[in-house]
C-alpha cells in the first residue's frame, strides 16, 4: 500500500526553520535596546542606536551553480 504522508523526511533543521524569523528577532532586539536606553536617560545613546539600525548594512550573496 502506498503512503499518503507528504511530510519532509527530516531534512529541515532548526536553523532552517529559524532563518525567516531572524530579521523579526533582530528588529525586536534593536527596539528593546533603544527603548531601554531612552528610559534610562541615555537619549544620545538611544538616538545613536536607532540611527545605526536605520542605516544598517545590507549584504547580498549571489550563489553561482
Amino acid at each position: 500500500m502506498t503512503s499518503l504522508d507528504r511530510t519532509s523526511a527530516g531534512t529541515e533543521t532548526s536553523a532552517t526553520r529559524l532563518y525567516p524569523w531572524l530579521p523579526v528577532l533582530t528588529t525586536l532586539a534593536t527596539l528593546a535596546t533603544v527603548l531601554v536606553l531612552a528610559l534610562t536617560g541615555n537619549g544620545t545613546a538611544a538616538a545613536a542606536a536607532a540611527g545605526a539600525a536605520a542605516g544598517g548594512v545590507q549584504i547580498t550573496v549571489h550563489i553561482r551553480r
